[in-house]
């Protein structure tokens, strides 16, 4: 099967990036002729394979379709695998796939009016997580009736034994995070307000963050640094090796969609101590019980459930790291690409849903606006159709 996977980014570090790499690692493997697109990447990848468009923020609607069309060719009788759906809204008629497969990977705060804009656009959807499949299914409850709507495990490699851990209360805790640290969706000026709170509660912990971004240096200012170890942008071994030191992971983003990293951290025996935001991260983290989630962003109620646990037996702990790693259990790649190749096969087998003709464009004074101050100011703008 033709398969052409479209989405923004492919070098940056990021949970949508990790899932393409294993995409174009594997996908020609599988029997598929895979190919990739990337709006916001330069057009020098020196593959065949894999193009970008160049797209800025400075550009307009109109100058990213005109440069869109240059590679129409590309979705010639292929599926189209849309990661978070990003720009169909006003592409998708210069995309002349069999099929329009979108892969959401994450949650944001205007998810929802962006799933309504696509509707009609799409012969199906995978989310990667339940919470995401609700929503999906409730913005566009045609695909859902029809079972065009799924659930897939996102892959992680994890670790193959759980490492051993002293314990607990003979030591400093180890809490970990990591991410790109941003402010959009990360939110990392949050973290200066979790830590004091722990502080306030008199835990004796260790903060240790995985990553970098924008706002490094403003956060090394922030947060103290006796408590503080800043790994940087780690891989491989070095990555799980500072990775299966933590005892906790937590977040302070304002949206996920079921974090890589916490998976990771699952299977080396780590525990959340995740914020009620809706997410993936939630629904994992409640399952091994109401103390290892707290009300978003309540960072008082995040170091007094953190001391709720601190003060459980060392052997209901370690129940709970191996219940944790158990929930990782289906999270390999080979499942994934399981239900990857089962569900794109099913859509390709149905009927088509999504409109094969879409309307010509009309004229939109947004489309002649830079699309990033679009982003800001005028987001509804952004989602325009063609009808």
């Amino acid at each position: 099967m033709r398969l052409s996977h479209f989405f923004t980014y492919y070098r940056t570090l990021g949970g949508v990036q990790s899932i393409l790499k294993r995409h174009h690692a594997s996908d020609a493997k599988r029997g598929h002729d895979p190919g990739f697109l990337f709006a916001f990447e330069p057009d020098d990848f020196g593959d065949p394979g894999i193009a970008g468009l160049g797209f800025g923020g400075g550009q307009s609607i109109r100058s990213m379709r005109a440069t869109f069309a240059q590679h129409s060719g590309r979705f010639t009788d292929s599926v189209a695998v849309c990661h978070n759906m990003w720009g169909l809204q006003f592409l998708a008629d210069l995309m002349p796939a069999e099929r329009r497969v979108g892969l959401l990977h994450s949650d944001w705060t205007s998810l929802r009016p962006h799933l309504e804009s696509q509707r009609s656009l799409l012969d199906g959807v995978l989310c990667v997580s339940n919470a995401l499949v609700e929503l999906v299914s409730g913005s566009l409850p045609d695909l859902a009736k029809a079972n065009r709507v799924a659930l897939i495990p996102y892959p992680i490699d994890g670790l193959t034994a759980m490492p051993e851990r002293s314990p607990l209360a003979k030591r400093t805790v180890v809490i970990g995070w990591a991410g790109r640290m941003q402010t959009e969706q990360k939110r990392i000026d949050r973290l200066p307000g979790l830590t004091r709170a722990l502080e306030s509660a008199g835990i004796d912990f260790r903060l240790e963050l995985l990553g970098d971004g924008p706002r490094q240096a403003w956060l090394e200012q922030q947060l103290p640094g006796k408590r503080t170890v800043f790994h940087g942008r780690k891989s491989g071994d070095e990555y799980w090796s500072v990775l299966r030191g933590w005892d906790f992971i937590t977040s302070v983003s304002d949206y996920e969609g079921l974090p890589i990293s916490m998976l990771e951290a699952f299977s080396a025996g780590v525990l959340p101590l995740c914020p009620a935001i809706g997410s993936g991260g939630d629904e994992y983290s409640a399952k091994l019980g109401d103390e290892f989630v707290w009300d978003a962003f309540d960072f008082a109620q995040a170091a007094a459930k953190l001391k709720t646990i601190l003060a459980k037996p060392e052997a209901a702990l370690g129940q709970a790291r191996a219940e944790a790693r158990a929930l990782t259990q289906r999270h390999c790649e080979a499942e994934y690409f399981h239900e990857f190749d089962a569900f794109v096969q099913r859509i390709a087998d149905k009927p088509r849903v999504s409109a094969e003709r879409l309307a010509k464009r009309p004229f939109y004074f947004s489309d002649r606006l830079p699309f990033g101050l679009m982003t800001r100011l005028w987001p509804s703008g952004c989602t325009r159709r063609n009808d």
